[in-house]
């Protein structure tokens, strides 16, 4: 569970709700079920206009990775790949025939096949980079709509707002219900800023970035396998590959 998620929606649920608190207000007033439904499902089906069909399809699919730790272990793939070095540098290419479809990684299986099979590096290079563009465009057009869904929710707070003011000005003639059908059509306000601000364009921000590790961790492969066709060795390839971790990470080699 990622709880840069969890406690970032509760904590500005609990935020406003103290303002709102402090200043004599009930944040039970804001649970407005007709501006949910005006919002929220509106502002998704609107993202859809403008998104492809699949990377809508890979928003909604792909949803609970915002939720999760990134799976995505940088360190153990380094390791993995400096131990298919040394046995390639000793054993020769041939030698990760068998260790090739053990592999969790469906890329690193395909580089490797390649690699074995024979193919130039060159090649190997080439195909694996459309790999890594084409993961690179599908997340970003998954994470896209999320956020797109997410600018798109003011606008329809607004809509939801302007609909209440309607139905509110044709009761001129009962200023104590026309005075709670303006207050309830400014939910829609709250909601729509809320949603954008707080769950629907933070799930595709969050989205894009834990993608960040998914590319990376590719790229981190390629490099791999390059240095495995090459025959470089792993002492010297695995300092290589730990450039890729972050600042935040230690750099811990496997030989020391």
């Amino acid at each position: 569970m990622d709880l840069t998620v969890i406690l970032g929606i509760l904590g500005a649920i609990a935020s406003i709700s103290t303002g709102d608190i402090i200043d004599g207000g009930n944040p039970v007033h804001i649970l407005h079920i007709a501006s949910f439904i005006i919002i929220f499902p509106t502002s998704m089906l609107a993202a859809m206009v403008s998104t492809d069909g699949e990377y809508v399809s890979g928003a909604f699919k792909n949803l609970g990775m915002v939720f999760k730790k990134s799976p995505i272990d940088l360190h153990a793939r380094i390791k993995e790949i400096i131990e298919l070095s040394t046995l390639a540098r000793r054993d020769g290419l041939l030698s990760l025939e068998q260790k090739v479809s053990q592999l969790d990684s469906e890329f690193l299986k395909q580089g490797l096949s390649m690699a074995v099979d024979g193919n130039e590096v060159d090649t190997i290079i080439e195909t694996l980079e459309l790999v890594v563009e084409e993961t690179e465009e599908y997340w970003h057009g998954c994470a896209h709509y999320w956020i797109l869904a997410g600018e798109t929710s003011p606008v329809m707070g607004l809509i939801g707002a302007v609909l209440g003011l309607i139905l509110a000005l044709q009761k001129l003639d009962d200023p104590p219900a026309m005075a709670q059908g303006i207050a309830g059509a400014f939910t829609a306000t709250v909601t729509g800023i809320f949603s954008a601000y707080v769950v629907m364009g933070p799930f595709g921000n969050k989205m894009k970035a834990k993608s960040h590790h998914i590319v990376k961790e590719q790229k981190l492969m390629l490099e791999g396998i390059i240095g495995i066709v090459n025959g470089d060795n792993p002492r010297n390839l695995e300092a290589k590959l730990l450039n890729f971790l972050s600042p935040a990470e230690e750099k811990h080699s496997q030989f020391n």
